[in-house]
């Protein structure tokens, strides 16, 4: 069953932010989020699979609805989760022909005001928050 928990707490103000997403050869996959009182930058690096959503669309029948809720009643306020057992975890693992097991692949999702990302990657994301102004 597909389980949320919240990861790197009190890292990344809760704010409304919009995103923005980079994804290269070089840099990796790097998303900057925006809000009126903060810039945060979450450096994923370079990343097995990355899937992103337009937010009006993916939160009806996408996730687990108990997840979703138990989360939406908070704000979203912890923005970054940690997935386990989620359909595009399952989906990546079984194109992998299981080297996703041997690599230890962790499942993200990044949730903001205009997009939600899903991250399958081998590593933690660096985290970097600055005020505007």
């Amino acid at each position: 069953m597909e389980t949320w928990k919240k990861v790197f707490e009190r890292k990344i103000p809760q704010e409304k932010y919009t995103m923005l997403l980079q994804n290269g050869e070089e840099k990796g996959l790097v998303v900057n989020l925006f809000s009126a009182t903060y810039n945060v930058i979450i450096n994923f690096g370079a990343i097995s699979a990355v899937r992103m959503i337009d937010e009006g669309v993916v939160l009806n029948g996408l996730f687990n609805d108990e997840q979703i809720d138990c989360f939406y009643d908070e704000g979203f306020e912890n923005t970054i989760y940690q997935i386990e057992e989620g359909e595009f975890d399952i989906f990546v693992k079984g194109i992998s022909g299981g080297l996703s097991d041997h690599l230890k692949l962790k499942h993200y999702i990044v949730i903001s005001m205009n997009y939600v990302v899903e991250i399958i990657t081998e590593a933690e994301p660096d985290i970097y928050v600055s005020t505007v102004g």
